[in-house]
């Protein structure tokens, strides 16, 4: 017996041929992956190894790339290749830790490695799965806060921060699991016995709490996020109803929707001086802005963003296809935009407060093209798999609401790549992507 026959079965173990303990390191990344980042690495460094043996025996056995498989390749070569020339010069040299910045942008494209773990008729019951670990996740680091600081400092007027000392990053997921928890409703309130009220109480719990999160976070750009999800949800929901396809509603659901209003009345009265204080915050430099314009008005997060972003579009024709390369943007920012213009005393801007901005800077037209080529190869392959599965078509509203939410918070806010972001980015395309996939299932059941 050959050496590489007697390694064969070690090797197996190692690469998790099977995807068991691949899986069970892919739950540990979801449970962990909004909640505590060592467990999370780990989680996901394991994932990756098994992924990684699933992947070449797959490629052994005559498979390829479908159309999603080869958009992310594409991307990865053109991340390196602008590394690349960027250790070769082309780049802005100003830019701090370009390698760290190369690895932010590099780390979600590992979706498309994970999702190998997940066999055929099992995409569903784990896109469940994680992101209920995820919720979880993010749950019990939000509890633990409260256990250390006490309830009320939910109401002390304080911005809280639950990810890594980050309000920004607890906003967004809790935005995103209220939009989500509210779209899903049907699945955890509908249940037979003897689940049906357990799961309702938990459900509406669960939803409270985020929604206080998101609220005590004091991130307008998530207030605003949620007000542009409510505002779509409503104006789909009336365009179905013109076009008939919706049925009208029973006295039930008008009573539900009776007592979300009064809840929500309460709950925003309960948080009114959080509301007022940031809401009022800028009015006078917006105030300012609109009458006098941007250059006559005080530096503050506000304006700060306005001329970070017009910075990024001023510089964008010196390298409109490559883009400026990988990095933080604090000496960059320091010298060549803080002498003209008024920024925040004491802030470093390592990033522009806008992720398709940022990904401009740092990629040019070329990044963000192939960038928009894979999302939109993964929505594509969701809404295929929808005509073809209704289960499918069940997670539609959560995934337009989460993907909006999204969107919007995207264009004021940290860039989706960032550090204390990225893990959040897997979650979100290993969803698509499983989603995408889920179709196939239904066919060769079919």
């Amino acid at each position: 017996m050959s050496a590489m026959n007697r390694l064969r079965p070690a090797l197996a173990v190692i690469f998790d041929a099977h995807g068991r303990w691949g899986r069970a390191a892919l739950g540990l990344f979801a449970l962990a992956s909004l909640w505590l980042t060592a467990p999370a690495n780990l989680g996901l460094g394991l994932a990756l190894l098994a992924a990684g043996g699933a992947l070449f025996a797959g490629w052994r056995r005559g498979g390829r790339p479908d159309a999603v498989g080869f958009a992310t390749l594409a991307l990865l070569v053109w991340l390196v290749l602008r590394y690349g020339l960027q250790l070769a010069g082309i780049a802005e040299p100003e830019l701090v830790k370009p390698q760290s910045g190369w690895l932010d942008w590099m780390t979600p494209l590992v979706f498309a490695t994970l999702a190998v773990l997940i066999p055929p008729g099992c995409r569903l019951p784990w896109l469940r799965r994680l992101w209920a670990l995820a919720l979880l996740g993010c749950t019990l680091g939000v509890i633990g806060f409260l256990i250390g600081r006490g309830p009320l400092v939910l109401w002390s007027g304080e911005r809280l921060g639950f990810h890594l000392n980050r309000p920004l990053g607890i906003g967004l997921y809790a935005g995103v699991f209220v939009v989500g928890l509210v779209a899903a409703r049907q699945q955890w309130w509908s249940l037979a016995p003897p689940w049906r009220w357990p799961l309702r109480i938990g459900g509406l719990m669960l939803l409270a709490l985020h929604l206080q999160v998101l609220a005590s976070a004091q991130n307008r750009t998530t207030w605003l996020a949620l007000l542009v999800v409510a505002a779509g949800a409503g104006l789909a929901g009336l365009w179905r109803r013109r076009k008939g396809s919706a049925r009208p509603a029973p006295r039930r659901t008008g009573l539900a929707v009776l007592g979300a209003v009064l809840l929500l009345a309460v709950f925003g009265y309960a948080n009114r001086q959080a509301f007022e204080q940031r809401l009022e915050a800028e009015q006078e430099v917006v105030a300012t802005v609109g009458e006098a314009g941007l250059a006559a008005a005080s530096a503050s997060s506000i304006t700060t963003r306005l001329r970070l972003w017009q910075f990024v579009l001023e510089r964008w024709p010196q390298a409109p296809l490559l883009g400026h390369g990988f990095g933080g943007l604090q000496t960059v920012v320091d010298t060549q935009l803080r002498p003209r213009a008024a920024l925040m005393a004491g802030e470093a801007y390592d990033h522009v407060h806008n992720s398709y901005l940022q990904a401009l800077w740092t990629q040019g037209a070329i990044g963000i093209l192939l960038w928009a080529l894979l999302v939109g190869l993964l929505l594509r392959d969701v809404q295929r798999a929808a005509r073809v599965d209704p289960r499918v078509r069940a997670w539609l509203p959560a995934v337009w609401g989460a993907l909006g939410f999204v969107a919007v918070w995207a264009c004021f806010d940290y860039r989706l790549s960032h550090p204390d972001m990225r893990f959040f980015s897997i979650l979100l395309l290993l969803g698509l992507r499983l989603l995408g996939t889920a179709g196939s299932d239904a066919q060769e059941v079919a």
